[in-house]
């Protein structure tokens, strides 16, 4: 576990890509948890894209950026040499030149 906020349930590494799926916990709406995805690219000239999707009402109505998506990032890419061997899945850097 390495928040109290986040539970993962996916974590694979696909080409560039990084894909995490994971609830995370209303702080609005106390014992809900949000359903959340994220898919996290870093392009050959150093540009981080995010792309994700979440069911709580300021993503699915309002279309905007929610907070769980942000939080699931933030926790993954602090954690995401734990959650990788957590998880089994191997990587190697590569740099571009």
């Amino acid at each position: 576990m390495v928040s109290r906020d986040v539970i993962l349930d996916y974590v694979n590494r696909v080409n560039r890509e990084w894909v995490i799926r994971g609830r995370v916990r209303s702080r609005s709406r106390p014992g809900t948890w949000h359903s959340v995805e994220v898919r996290i690219r870093r392009s050959r000239d150093g540009y981080i894209s995010i792309i994700g999707k979440c069911d709580c009402e300021a993503f699915t109505r309002g279309r905007m950026v929610c907070w769980h998506i942000l939080h699931l990032t933030n926790v993954f890419i602090r954690n995401r040499r734990k959650v990788s061997n957590e998880f089994c899945v191997f990587y190697k850097l590569v740099t571009v030149d």
